[in-house]
């Protein structure tokens, strides 16, 4: 729940993130994505967006590598 919450639009409370969450059954991708797809109207800067996709995009990876050792 941690890194989904680090990984949420600024713009949403902990409570929010975590009843995404909990929805999503606490599936971390899924969740990302319906967090982003809420804030979608209320981005303001394009930069960060892009931003904290990249940042997502890099943890995936990260997570994929682990997997990827422990095989």
């Amino acid at each position: 729940m941690e890194e989904v919450f680090k990984q949420s639009p600024v713009e949403l409370t902990y409570n929010e993130v975590e009843v995404i969450f909990l929805k999503n059954n606490k599936n971390v991708l899924d969740s990302l994505a319906e967090l982003w797809k809420v804030c979608d109207e209320k981005v303001y800067n394009i930069d960060e967006t892009k931003n904290k996709w990249n940042e997502i995009r890099s943890v995936c990876d990260s997570f994929d590598d682990e997997m990827k050792k422990k095989k």
